[in-house]
């Protein structure tokens, strides 16, 4: 072969390899590009979470979320705990606003009052003629009640000094204790400055059922008060039934059993 065809052939195979290059980045640039998602963390259930009960820590857990994140995620939380779910809410969700509420809203709103009664209890609201304005929701309280079966004492002193025993009379004792106030007043609004006025209302008390139907009838037959308890003073205590017959002992009235007795 002559030396000029074989320089031919050359410069065709190098053509051949410069074109398929050519070819080969061109195709390379048109493949796209993969773009990396922006992502953010989010609060999920990691366990569903029934509705209309509190909102747990180990019922919650953090994901990353692509953006745009949905309006409201919470990426802490913290801040869902203790909240009342107001949904069923399932596992992987993301925990938005409107799926709970928050138990200081509920006190606030005066709304919603069933998610603020303790498990094992039930509200019970009753009229009282007047309600010191020192009791507010939230505190707790001992009940007083009076049952006043008929006076039988006088304070004849003519009379000689008898014993006698204590049926008919009034007596006083210390019915419920430590009973916590979940309102004062109505619950469709809040009263002014947050406080019941002194001339009477309805509070609603915190109370199990039986405790609730002991104070329906005592409401009926005897006459009940309040004492307000220290914050944070939850201890029960031991108190002797207040008849006549101990007031005229222990403050020295020297009242005289009546006639007859």
């Amino acid at each position: 072969m002559r030396r000029g065809g074989r320089v031919l052939i050359l410069l065709g195979i190098i053509l051949g390899l410069v074109t398929a290059g050519g070819t080969f980045l061109a195709l390379s640039s048109a493949q796209p590009q993969v773009q990396q998602v922006q992502t953010q963390p989010v609060v999920i259930a990691l366990q569903p979470i029934l509705d209309r009960t509190e909102i747990r820590a180990d019922q919650l857990g953090v994901q990353q979320w692509p953006e745009p994140i949905p309006v409201g995620a919470s990426s802490r939380p913290e801040e869902l705990v203790g909240k009342f779910a107001l949904e069923p809410i399932y596992q992987g969700q993301v925990i938005l606003p409107p799926m709970f509420i928050d138990k200081t809203k509920i006190n606030e709103t005066r709304s919603n009052a069933s998610y603020v009664i303790p498990a094992g209890k039930t509200a019970a609201s009753f009229a009282f003629p007047t309600i010191a304005n020192a009791v507010q929701a939230g505190d707790t309280v001992d009940l007083m009640l009076t049952l006043s079966p008929g006076a039988t004492l006088s304070t004849a002193a003519a009379r000689p000094a008898a014993t006698t025993g204590t049926e008919g009379q009034p007596v006083t004792q210390l019915m419920l204790q430590d009973i916590l106030v979940l309102q004062i007043g109505p619950w469709g609004a809040a009263p002014a400055n947050g406080q019941q006025s002194a001339g009477g209302g309805e509070i609603t008390f915190a109370v199990e059922r039986q405790d609730a139907l002991a104070l329906k009838s005592a409401s009926e037959q005897g006459s009940i008060q309040l004492l307000l308890r220290p914050a944070g003073d939850h201890k029960l205590a031991t108190a002797e039934p207040v008849t006549l017959q101990y007031l005229n002992k222990r403050f020295n009235f020297n009242l005289l059993p009546a006639a007859g007795r």
